[in-house]
């Protein structure tokens, strides 16, 4: 059974509640329908003479009185379609409005018709809003059945189970231990606990990872983006989990931090299918079937936890007995007086831990030279974005707004994120000359900018570098961009002169 094909065009069958004997019937029908729906995977999909109709095989519809729920339709690979809607089996379960004016609903039969946008735009598409019926209750059930037809093409049929309520699955993922050495390994707990008021009936979970780590198992039932993405698929075969109950990983999920990680991170992601996102094609595609052993869901012992805010997710932040070198990183000012000479400041990671935190670069400018130019991003002015060097004053306060095009000042401090080992980021200053002094105390200061991800650089020699300044005479124009112009203007003088000697040597 392949979940993941399922994944892309859900038809199902069902039935809704009934309290007579031929109701309980129907009801038990229903769910056998539901489980081979679960099964099927590409139930009443089109076949390759006909169009794709791409519509759930399970859609639950929450009891929330104040709150509608949308269900999307689709129909690809057909010019112009007919799409009847036999919504008559919703009576009593779910009440059923348009969400588009293109498609107006009218029960229990409706059409609606429609044109593939092309490659650019998809399919055609229908919306609908559904509610509860006034009665309905948690679990009650309906069948609602599609047929489309296209000029010259096989007629496909196809079903959604409308379910009331909704399935909701808490996350609460454990590591086993706090911290790991470099290229060291951890296990992480994860328990699902299902909040909703229907069963979930097969569970999707993501698993995305960053910052250098990544599962060491590859399961044969879930897909992999990389190494920082896992898309797992658990039919209704194989786990339905009841409103309340809690059902665990069979195993420890098994991860690997990288030998420059610092501080990755791991986070969790579950919901029941039909709930769950599903990637667009083109993300899917990138995925690739695992051939370990499958990953399986048991009952827990315990009641999972809340997990965080909104229950669905759950991040772990991992602690890499690591440590990253932070390096000042400073030019130097060069020319005449009166001149302007850029000079760059900034930071570079020696390792041998990768930092995926950002660090303070403080900038003092040295005496006898003035900032005319710092760091700008008008962006970032306009989207009030704080600029990425602020301008400050004598005792450490900024001088303007933090999105603001900065003045000129003695003390700067910029912000940037440290990155890979090795990795250097700079920033430019343009300065201009005024005199030349004796001591000019010009420098650069790097330091953690984050306190809850530190470097824990144990250098501190190299935390600091300075900013010379080199003055020689001549006019003002005689900058180091000058000198290099002349020297570029002069090499293709010579060249010219000595293509033009040879020339007219081989003429005579």
């Amino acid at each position: 059974m392949n979940t993941f094909e399922g994944a892309k065009c859900r038809v199902g069958a069902g039935q809704r509640r009934a309290a007579t004997p031929t109701g309980l019937f129907r009801t038990v029908v229903g769910l056998t329908l539901l489980l081979a729906a679960a099964l099927a995977g590409l139930v009443g999909c089109a076949s390759a003479s006909g169009p794709e109709l791409v519509a759930p095989a399970v859609f639950y519809v929450s009891r929330d009185p104040d709150s509608t729920t949308d269900l999307h339709i689709e129909e690809k690979k057909a010019a112009r379609v007919t799409v009847t809607f036999d919504a008559g089996d919703l009576e009593g379960v779910a009440v059923i409005g348009t969400a588009m004016d293109i498609c107006p609903v009218r029960l229990p039969v409706f059409h609606c018709t429609g044109q593939d946008g092309g490659p650019s735009r998809g399919g055609n598409h229908q919306s609908f809003h559904l509610s509860p019926a006034k009665g309905a209750e948690a679990g009650d059930s309906a069948v609602l059945r599609y047929r489309v037809t296209s000029p010259g093409r096989t007629t496909v049929t196809g079903s959604s189970l409308i379910v009331i309520g909704r399935p909701t699955l808490v996350v609460d993922a454990h590591p086993d231990r706090q911290d790991v050495e470099p290229g060291g390994s951890l296990g992480v707990a994860l328990t699902l606990r299902n909040t909703g008021d229907v069963p979930a009936r097969g569970v999707a979970l993501f698993m995305n990872t960053r910052d250098g780590i990544a599962p060491t198992d590859r399961h044969s039932n879930c897909r992999y983006r990389g190494s920082t993405s896992t898309w797992c698929r658990l039919s209704a075969a194989d786990v339905v989990i009841p409103p309340g109950a809690s059902y665990r990983l069979g195993a420890p999920e098994v991860l690997r931090a990288d030998r420059d990680a610092t501080y990755p991170t791991v986070s969790f992601q579950a919901a029941a299918l039909g709930t769950d996102y599903v990637p667009p094609d083109a993300l899917a595609s990138q995925y690739r079937e695992g051939d370990g052993s499958a990953l399986r869901l048991v009952p827990a012992d315990v009641q999972g936890g809340a997990g965080t805010a909104d229950g669905t997710s759950s991040e772990l932040k991992v602690s890499v007995r690591n440590e990253s070198d932070l390096v000042a990183v400073a030019g130097t000012v060069k020319g005449p007086i009166s001149s302007l000479a850029t000079v760059r400041v900034g930071i570079r990671n020696d390792g041998p831990g990768a930092l995926p935190a950002s660090a303070r670069i403080e900038f003092t400018v040295p005496a006898g030279t003035t900032v005319v130019s710092s760091p700008y991003d008008v962006e970032r002015d306009e989207e009030l974005i704080d600029q990425v060097c602020r301008a400050l004053g004598p005792d450490g306060t900024p001088l303007t707004t933090a999105t603001a095009k900065q003045p000129t000042a003695r003390r700067y401090v910029c912000t940037a994120k440290v990155g890979a080992v090795g990795a250097t980021t700079t920033f430019p200053f343009t300065l201009r000359i005024d005199k030349d002094v004796a001591h000019r105390g010009g420098q650069v200061t790097v330091s953690d900018g984050e306190s809850g991800r530190p470097s824990r650089d144990a250098t501190a020699a190299n935390d600091t570098a300075e900013v010379a300044v080199s003055v020689w005479p001549g006019p003002s124009w005689a900058t180091p961009g000058h000198y290099r112009a002349a020297a570029i203007a002069l090499a293709i003088l010579v060249l010219a002169g000595a293509l033009g000697t040879w020339r007219w040597k081989r003429a005579h």
